[in-house]
């Protein structure tokens, strides 16, 4: 269980697997290790039109948040540093891009509901936190288990640009 302010519909790492294979199939990579993430903050406007990004100076955004998505507004927001780390391949920026797409296609996109969170001790079962969801997304997204399947740590870490 993790303390979230939201919570979203239970999805479980098979769902959201299945939903992450359909949008790397939409998108022609499906058989790819390599996903150039940021080349895909693009590609979604091609999808939503109502889809938007914003890298944003990183004084904007809280020091702990390396972007944010606003499903209101169909916007994701990413800071520079971020933004500029991923562009250099550093996988934890990739990954971060990655999680931010992952809220935006599972909420925008996918449909899966999400609200506040009313239970007053702020605690959400894990498949029912939409930042679970979001990660395991962005992993999928970058390292399809199928793929990676008998693959060691290093080699995962080397074909697809991700940290240990």
């Amino acid at each position: 269980m993790a303390y979230n302010s939201y919570v979203s519909e239970p999805l479980s790492t098979a769902d959201i697997r299945h939903i992450v294979k359909q949008f790397r199939k939409i998108l022609g990579i499906e058989d790819e290790l390599y996903v150039e993430v940021v080349k895909y903050l693009d590609i979604l406007s091609l999808y939503d039109p109502l889809y938007d990004y914003i890298i944003v100076e990183d004084s904007e955004l809280p020091e702990t948040v390396q972007g944010d998505t606003d499903v209101v507004n169909h916007t994701i927001r990413i800071k520079q540093s971020v933004y500029d780390g991923a562009c250099d391949g550093n996988g934890m920026d990739r990954m971060s891009i990655a999680h931010e797409i992952g809220h935006y296609i599972l909420i925008c996109v996918a449909g899966v509901k999400f609200a506040l969170n009313t239970d007053k001790s702020g605690y959400v079962v894990t498949y029912k936190d939409p930042e679970w969801q979001a990660t395991v997304f962005a992993s999928e997204f970058l390292m399809p288990a199928r793929l990676i399947k008998d693959m060691s740590p290093e080699i995962v870490s080397e074909k697809c640009g991700v940290t240990m």
